[in-house]
């Protein structure tokens, strides 16, 4: 006998909450589900109420009291609204500690609460800190359909996901904030997919999008079949929403399948469609771009400033800059010295004329004679001794980026705005960085960016969109991507000739700090990876100078994750440790 079952008709929101402000996560919910008001059920992101990750914010009683009575005014406008039942991600108190839960709200304002059994407490997060471990979930009832809801890390388990099909769930449904990674999106899929031929059930993975201090949640939400095809997928970081229409096709007994379609809504917009996730470069730029975005703004920052020295790395972060905030709210500053080629200078310049961004030269000479001359004067009588050669001149290169550190910072206090740091991830494994100076910023786009990554970045960013710019030029000059990195606080200065061939460097570099080998290990497989001999004195140099450089990465400011080994919250190591690396 065939059974009687309705289309159930789903609204899925892919947007981008800010955390703590909830009454006005919350007011957008509503204004979506007034939107959506012809749904069955209209689904958010996990914790999308409170936005997500909470982190010790969760621990405190007053603002899950806040999240509860916003829940409870939210549930009572649903009932109001008469219109469709809504899933939405938002924390509960416990016993001890709080769940992160998911609260479905049925049209008469009824609230059922499912908690996440499965908590991830690696990487950049540590969910078994903050949040209890809840019971395995069981379907919720709608319009006859039984809906198998989790969140996020329940679905990378197999156990929760038993468990609902075990109950006869028709199809599973998760809420996600799940930040983005290079060359993550596959693994997500091959986890859902597993989860879909274990269960034989359709899937859908609703994503959070949006940027949040290091993390940037990429959305790029998709459903698979119950043969695990994707059927539709929403774009990447960027806010949009799906409609999409179940039907049941076939008997019970037959095990009959769920067709999935995408619904055309009155204003046109044909949602269920697949949208391709962006490749490796373009996924990068587009995290960067939106992680800076979402920290200027969701900190009310009214603009950018940075020192641009002529180089890749502050080229790169100017042009993201721009790209996220706009050209009227990036200033950039070229602070020379006597080191200062006249190629910097012109580079610079071509630089800002071509993002139309505000800027100024600031040469910094005169306030680096005193800086000198005071040292020198104050020095051998409070020490007691002469300093070595060699440390004394390289206080010298330090004293350029301090100087041009504290200006940025001067600019900041005195006019408002947010100091960009510029360095990459090669320079901070390694220290080849100035604590106070070159490190000063509230904020690093590029921090978990290896150089060569960056140079290939610069030079997509030209590849792409050449319209962009006025005249169809490219945003960063050429003679930028192709000269010697070089910080010119000496002499002749390159890069490569303190640290090595950038090729060879990053690729010891990733063996050490993203693939956790030894020395030893780390020299084989790259020799094998360049297909070339490295002295194994030059690996062991390295890896004592990322063991070395620990406490200035403590001093960093925070920038984006990227990468599976962030320099932040994935990577917690003991700055005082006689251990080998």
């Amino acid at each position: 006998m065939t059974a009687a079952k309705g289309a159930l008709r789903l609204a899925l929101i892919q947007a981008n909450p800010t955390v703590g402000a909830i009454e006005a996560n919350l007011a957008r919910a509503l204004s979506f589900c007034e939107s959506h008001k012809d749904a069955d059920l209209i689904v958010f992101p996990e914790c999308f109420a409170s936005g997500y990750p909470l982190e010790d914010l969760v621990l405190r009683p007053g603002f899950l009291a806040r999240v509860a009575q916003a829940i409870e005014g939210f549930a009572a406008a649903i009932r109001k609204l008469n219109g469709p039942a809504v899933l939405i991600g938002a924390p509960v108190a416990g016993a001890n500690l709080p769940y992160n839960a998911a609260h479905f709200i049925t049209p008469d304002g009824a609230v059922r609460t499912i908690v996440k059994t499965e908590l991830p407490n690696d990487d950049v997060f540590d969910e078994r800190r903050v949040f209890a471990q809840g019971n395995d979930p069981r379907p919720l009832d709608l319009k006859g359909w039984r809906v198998g809801a989790m969140i996020c890390e329940d679905m990378w388990h197999g156990r929760v996901t038993r468990a609902l099909t075990d109950e006869l769930a028709d199809f599973l449904i998760v809420i996600n904030g799940s930040p983005y990674e290079i060359d993550k999106m596959p693994v997500r899929l091959a986890h859902a997919r597993e989860r879909v031929r274990a269960s034989g059930c359709p899937l859908i993975y609703l994503n959070m999008v949006g940027g949040q201090d290091e993390l940037v949640l990429d959305g790029a939400s998709f459903v698979l079949d119950a043969e695990g095809e994707i059927v539709a997928q929403m774009p990447a970081f960027t806010e949009a929403s799906m409609r999409l229409e179940l039907n049941r096709i076939g008997s019970w007994a037959e095990n009959g399948r769920i067709e999935i379609r995408g619904v055309e809504q009155e204003q046109g917009d044909i949602l269920g469609e697949v949208v391709r996730y962006p490749d490796s470069l373009e996924s990068i730029y587009a995290a960067c771009t939106l992680g800076l975005r979402d920290y200027i703004e969701k900190n009310g920052f009214p603009r950018a400033i940075l020192g641009v020295s002529g180089g890749l790395d502050s080229a790169l972060v100017a042009t993201l800059a721009v790209d996220a905030i706009g050209a009227d709210r990036v200033v950039g500053v070229m602070m020379p010295t006597r080191f200062t080629g006249s190629e910097s200078l012109d580079l610079a310049n071509d630089l800002f004329q071509r993002l139309g961004c505000r800027h100024g030269v600031a040469p910094i000479g005169a306030m680096f004679d005193p800086y000198e001359k005071t040292l020198d004067e104050i020095g051998p009588t409070l020490m007691g001794t002469t300093p070595p050669a060699a440390a004394r001149s390289l206080t010298s290169e330090n004293f350029q980026p301090r100087i041009r550190g504290a200006l940025l910072m001067g600019l900041s206090n005195a006019y408002g705005g947010l100091v960009l740091s510029t360095g990459n991830k090669s320079e901070m494994s390694v220290g080849y960085a100035t604590l106070y100076g070159d490190m000063c910023g509230g904020f690093n786009p590029i921090k978990d960016l290896y150089k060569t990554t960056a140079f290939d970045l610069c030079r997509w960013r030209n590849e792409n969109h050449r319209d962009w710019m006025r005249g169809g030029q490219n945003p960063i000059p050429q003679g930028i991507i192709d000269r010697p990195p070089t910080a010119e606080l000496k002499p002749d200065q390159t890069d490569e000739a303190s640290l090595g061939a950038y090729e060879v460097l990053d690729t010891i570099l990733r063996l050490l700090i993203e693939h956790l080998l030894a020395p030893d290990e780390a020299l084989r497989q790259a020799e094998r990876q360049l297909n070339t001999t490295i002295d194994p004195a030059y690996v062991r140099r390295i890896a004592a100078l990322v063991k070395g450089a620990e406490y200035k990465r403590r001093q960093a400011p925070p920038g984006i994750k990227l990468t599976g080994r962030p320099f932040g919250k994935g990577w917690r190591y003991p700055m005082t440790n006689r251990a080998s690396l």
